[in-house]
């Protein structure tokens, strides 16, 4: 994303809050836009549904769309960070040529195992059988989302991205209002799935535009994911680890079954949404102004390992990135440490206005917490892929998904008390992990760059 991240830096250069505030907006919507965008449309359509859709009905379309965002993101993860290293090397090369061909080859992919997990997984659900076509239809569209998204941010045309998810989004909120009147709930999940498509045809259009066509096989980039086995385990644990906590309360004893086995938890899920969207401001800064600040110390540290400069040099550049990332973290700290204590202060107005229980406000509090920790271990995960740390990405991502799991699962022995604590400690422990590597690694980079070079 360092690439948007520049041409979004560009739009600040015009020295006007219209274009800061453009670049922001554009960078929310680039690092956030099918999460945004899916809260959004379960907002509007919650509030100004149609007197017949009754409370049932509402509850079995909020849950589906849920389930579909959560396992497609697990799902496509075992291919995201696979892809975008595959890419990054071609382009390295100058082998612009290959980025459909590896589209399609991934889609390939996506779509032949995605029929059949999605088919399979529904099948269980009580549902209609035309709702469970639509939803299958549905999870293979915003699983092929996730897919160009990575291929976007290769053209750094984030235009495109902002444009596909605002008129895709408003046709989702239009079709499901139009198809409810002649097809009930069925309509309405394909109102909903007909903008989703209009996201996904869109952002495939631009890919066409951009890049000629090619072969629809690339047998090289299978390849990839032998050599480069810890991005695969990466992308699927970090994902499911970011998701397990819900998981396991969806199976909690007071948890609640919408239709047999659509389960959904109101007291947990509600706080912890929410307290997720308080990220999305620093996930912006991060792409516009910090990432980009510390790619060009690192462009700059490796160019002069290139270009065989003396070893004082060399030092002194990574200096000046050590300098640079402690001031990056601090300001991230900084904006996302008072945003989250305004809304710890403002928590019981929030929960008010949200519609949610006061019960919840200890809940919604924790999670702005664990929150916090969260953005901050992602920032940090960043930096180790930087280095291409995998097999440290990898330790931190275990270490994140097993004590997600384990104190999540503890926290509901204990009770309702201490929900949301068992996500907020294992992102605490999961933090210290990684900058631990981070230091570390920091500290040692001449040596872990020099040896991991081959011989010649």
């Amino acid at each position: 994303m360092a690439g948007i991240g520049f041409e979004l830096r560009r739009m600040l250069r015009k020295d006007s809050y219209l274009a800061e505030m453009s670049a922001y907006l554009y960078a929310a919507m680039v690092s956030s836009g099918p999460w945004l965008m899916s809260v959004l449309c379960l907002a509007v359509l919650g509030l100004y549904s149609y007197s017949g859709f009754s409370r049932h009905d509402q509850d079995i379309f909020r849950t589906t769309i849920v389930y579909v965002y959560a396992f497609t993101l697990i799902y496509v993860g075992y291919i995201q960070l696979v892809v975008t290293r595959y890419l990054a090397d071609r382009f390295y090369l100058n082998d612009s040529k290959v980025t459909l061909t590896a589209f399609w080859t991934s889609a390939f992919l996506v779509l032949l195992a995605g029929g059949v997990i999605g088919g399979g997984a529904i099948w269980f659900f009580e549902l209609a059988l035309t709702y469970k076509i639509i939803a299958v239809e549905l999870f293979l569209i915003v699983a092929m989302i996730w897919l160009a998204m990575i291929f976007l941010s290769a053209v750094k045309d984030f235009h495109s991205i902002v444009q596909a998810f605002a008129i895709g989004t408003a046709v989702s909120v239009g079709g499901a209002f139009f198809f409810y009147p002649f097809m009930g709930l069925d309509g309405y999940l394909l109102g909903y799935t007909v903008g989703q498509a209009l996201i996904f045809f869109w952002l495939l259009a631009r890919l066409l535009a951009e890049f000629p066509p090619a072969k629809v096989w690339d047998p090289k980039m299978l390849t990839y994911f032998i050599k480069y086995w810890e991005l695969a385990l990466i992308g699927f644990f970090f994902n499911l680890a970011i998701w397990v906590d819900k998981i396991l309360f969806w199976f909690a004893p007071d948890s609640r079954m919408v239709v047999p086995y659509l389960r959904t938890h109101d007291m947990y899920e509600g706080p912890i949404f929410f307290a997720y969207l308080t990220i999305v401001p620093s996930l912006a800064i991060f792409l516009v102004k910090i990432e980009t600040r510390f790619y060009e110390h690192y462009h700059d540290y490796f160019a002069k390992i290139i270009a065989k400069k003396e070893l004082a040099s060399i030092i002194e550049e990574k200096k000046g990135m050590i300098t640079m990332l402690k001031e990056s973290l601090r300001e991230i700290l900084i904006v996302q440490g008072s945003l989250t204590l305004v809304c710890l202060l403002l928590a019981p107005d929030f929960i008010a206005v949200a519609g949610l229980s006061p019960l919840q406000k200890p809940l919604f509090q924790i999670a702005l917490v664990g929150a916090l920790m969260q953005v901050m271990l992602s920032v940090a995960v960043i930096i180790l892929f930087y280095f291409d740390l995998r097999k440290e990405v990898l330790a931190v991502t275990l270490v994140f998904f097993l004590s997600n799991s384990g104190l999540t699962w503890l926290s509901i022995q204990l009770g309702f008390t201490f929900y949301g604590f068992g996500y907020c400690y294992s992102c605490l422990i999961s933090l210290m992990f990684a900058y631990y590597l981070v230091s570390k690694s920091v500290e040692n980079l001449e040596y872990i760059t020099f040896s991991s070079q081959p011989l010649a």
